[in-house]
């Protein structure tokens, strides 16, 4: 190794690619794969890493290391952290610490932690700086060279410590997606559960996305996808609406489809779309419900209606099981033997709609 490395010849420019390429990741595996091959030989620097933090242990729970050993970073964590002068002054400070700005190269090779780790590798030179986010510290990022002729400049120092603050900031935002996935998976459960037909529609994206809910319901309207359409195009400089239209449904019955939208909390875009279809009334003659109980009357309502047994369960307050044999009994009755058959005894014969 030649005595004053520093910043790849690519200088400014390499630097922001590498900032954008952490920026950019999406996952802490991601993020680790992309400072794992870009910060060394940014930086001209052979030994590397990153750790995480836990905030109340302040132990690593996650730690990124690149050209060291095993034996090395358990000697680290179980002799050398508490004892790293390095690592100390850096949290205490919020700023890069370098081993030879602390102390002289003589006192470095008899500190415990060189004795304890460092010396593994024969690290002579060290620098360490926080990782930071929103102003604290929750990990920290470790540079090291073991070439005693190597020359460690302000620049190189101010360079680490700039790309804590990139790490921070690219692990902060991981975390934040992270959330915010977790809340829209929670809230698309919630939605599921209680029978919500949403759709979705992102900017950029070729199709909606819709739920399980939305897809069974529009699965039931003829000509969905452009009435859907229809329903959620929308006008410049308008937030929150609600459209509707007359449909026609996929047996011949008449309906309305109701869209409620309204954009997201973000600033990304799109609409959140609830639907609802109301059916006209089909007029079922009491004496085709005749052979049926109260309860029973009411899951063959809600079977024409196009519910699945998870949602008559979740409409009745009954379980799943208990939707299922009172099917069971509607359909030895009245002598069918599908949801379609039912629906076709109930409602009767109907001329099919023509569509203008």
């Amino acid at each position: 190794m030649q005595a004053g490395r520093g910043i790849d010849e690519s200088g400014g420019y390499g630097l922001a690619k590498f900032t954008e390429a952490l920026c950019h990741s999406s996952t802490i595996d991601e993020l680790e794969r992309r400072f794992s091959t870009g910060l060394g030989p940014l930086l001209q620097v052979p030994m590397y890493g990153f750790n995480i933090l836990d905030r109340e242990t302040w132990r690593p729970e996650h730690n990124t290391a690149v050209n060291v050993s095993e034996l090395f970073v358990s000697r680290y964590e179980q002799a050398a952290r508490d004892v790293d002068p390095v690592l100390e002054h850096a949290l205490e400070t919020g700023h890069a610490a370098y081993n030879l700005a602390l102390m002289s190269e003589e006192e470095w090779l008899e500190s415990p932690a060189y004795v304890d780790a460092y010396r593994t590798h024969s690290m002579r030179h060290v620098i360490d700086t926080p990782v930071i986010a929103d102003g604290e510290p929750f990990g920290s990022l470790h540079v090291a060279d073991d070439d005693p002729e190597r020359e460690i400049t302000a620049r190189d120092t101010r360079a680490v410590e700039m790309l804590g603050h990139v790490l921070g900031s690219a692990i902060e935002g991981i975390r934040e997606r992270d959330r915010l996935e977790l809340e829209r998976d929670q809230a698309l459960r919630a939605l599921e559960l209680t029978g919500t037909a949403v759709v979705f529609s992102d900017p950029g994206a070729v199709e909606l996305r819709a739920n399980d809910s939305a897809r069974r319901l529009l699965a039931r309207v003829v000509d969905a996808e452009e009435e859907l359409h229809r329903l959620i195009a929308t006008r410049p400089d308008e937030g929150g609406f609600s459209r509707r239209v007359e449909i026609e449904l996929a047996d011949g019955a008449r309906g309305t489809l109701h869209a409620h939208s309204c954009p997201p909390r973000n600033e990304g875009g799109g609409l959140v779309t609830v639907l609802e279809l109301d059916r006209e009334d089909p007029g079922i003659a009491p004496s085709r419900l005749g052979p049926l109980t109260p309860r029973e009357r009411e899951v063959a309502l809600l079977v024409v209606d196009g519910l699945a047994d998870r949602e008559i369960a979740e409409r009745l307050c009954l379980s799943h099981h208990t939707v299922s044999q009172y099917v069971k009994r509607i359909y030895r009755k009245l002598d069918v033997e599908s949801r379609v058959a039912l629906t076709r005894v109930l409602l009767g014969p109907r001329g099919s709609v023509r569509r203008d």
